[in-house]
């Protein structure tokens, strides 16, 4: 994550006399009961997705199950390896834990919202090709081959665009007697540099991938009918693209689609005010960066990691029985137990 007070072009001044640090107490407040309700949400919904995916047992998961499976799992590291840390940055203040320790947060707290653009991404090109080009996907193994080098590539993606946190952050005096994890750039555009790098990779650049297939697979969707008919053949006997989608793709398209319209209307409000802030010079004299709003909103970039779970379960029949059959299973148990003599 990166915030705009936590920015500097040129290292702090740094002198001997300690000076006092202020924050507004109220607003700290505020910060904290909006991470800890965010880290809550996070950790408890994509606790619930995995347990569902782990309680159909040995069979083997779906394609689009296996890309929620990697969707929750970038959820949960987006809640612990971002909100947590800022969770606990929040309450202390100040960067408590010097310089290593520093880097390795600020290389943790990007890296979940960079597999969870990644993942969506990769979600979005295997519906486009599974509805759009169904010749291509007759194939299992190769389409789950595909699938699984997608996720591999989109963790290798994750890692390597988190990477360069390292070296923009560093634990360093930030004024007279104060120290904090902060950013620093060597040039005067590094930092414009940098932040719309960090916005083009991690939602930009993803969401012009998920516009064009979404859009693509609307188009497909709208012309053909909802009865679910596998191939057809000619009566040469050569394969035919499906005239139909079966109700299984229509269902998983519309779940993925909730959940890139969830993840824009999540992101769009931080991403912008990130680049507007970055790019206008009249910004830093502005009252609503300054102010809690913007605060406020610098919190919400991991948000979509709270409801992508619901549309999930809401979307899945098979994960939601499984999900209800455990929790009524004590019941059960309870009442069999009563009536036994």
């Amino acid at each position: 994550m990166i915030h705009e007070d936590e920015m500097d072009a040129e290292d702090p001044p740094t002198t001997t006399n300690p000076v006092e640090d202020f924050r507004d107490s109220d607003l700290a407040r505020w910060e904290i009961f909006t991470l800890a309700a965010i880290l809550l949400a996070i950790l408890l919904e994509n606790s619930l997705v995995l347990l569902a995916l782990y309680l159909r047992g040995r069979r083997k998961l779906s394609r689009i199950q296996f890309f929620i499976l990697h969707l929750s799992i970038a959820d949960l590291l987006t809640g612990l390896l971002n909100v947590l840390p800022q969770l606990a940055w929040d309450i202390t203040f100040r960067f408590q834990g010097g310089d290593l320790l520093c880097r390795l947060v600020k290389f943790g707290q990007p890296f979940g919202l960079y597999l969870s653009s990644y993942v969506l991404t990769a979600t979005a090109i295997d519906r486009y090709r599974a509805i759009c080009k169904p010749l291509d996907s007759l194939d299992h193994r190769i389409c789950l081959l595909q699938s699984r080098n997608m996720i591999r590539c989109s963790w290798c993606l994750a890692l390597l665009f988190s990477l360069p946190q390292v070296f923009v952050f560093s634990y360093k005096e930030i004024s007279p007697g104060v120290w904090d994890c902060w950013a620093t750039f060597e040039l005067s555009y590094g930092e414009r540099a940098y932040v719309t790098w960090y916005c083009l990779a991690v939602f930009l650049l993803p969401l012009c991938v998920l516009v064009y297939t979404y859009s693509g697979i609307c188009r497909v969707v709208r012309r053909r009918s909802e009865v679910g008919v596998a191939t057809s053949k000619s009566p040469r006997g050569d394969i035919r693209a499906p005239a139909t989608i079966s109700r299984a793709k229509i269902r998983t398209a519309w779940q993925t689609i909730v959940v890139v319209a969830l993840y824009i209307a999540s992101s769009t409000p931080f991403i912008g005010c990130e680049l507007w802030a970055t790019w206008d010079p009249g910004a830093s004299s502005s009252a609503f960066l300054n102010g809690p709003a913007f605060t406020i909103l610098a919190l919400l970039s991991s948000l979509n990691g709270c409801v992508n779970p619901w549309v999930h379960l809401g979307f899945d029949p098979e994960l939601r029985e499984v999900i209800l059959r455990h929790l009524q299973a004590p019941t059960r148990s309870k009442q069999e137990a009563d009536r036994k003599p």
